[in-house]
């Protein structure tokens, strides 16, 4: 585990991260063929953010 200053703002910041990715991994199922596995990975991504997971960072 990594000991952040600030655990809420790590958490925010990881959250951002996660979401990006899973526009990322949207755009992708569009463009290229492997459409199946960019949206599953878009959907762990999504659900990994909208939980707020993060085993490395130490909440409050």
């Amino acid at each position: 585990m990594f000991r952040v200053r600030d655990p809420d703002r790590a958490l925010k910041t990881v959250r951002l991260l996660r979401y990006g990715m899973s526009l990322l991994f949207l755009v992708l199922a569009v463009v290229r063929p492997e459409t199946w596995l960019f949206l599953g990975l878009a959907l762990f991504a999504f659900l990994m953010a909208r939980t707020g997971y993060c085993p490395l960072v130490r909440r409050p």
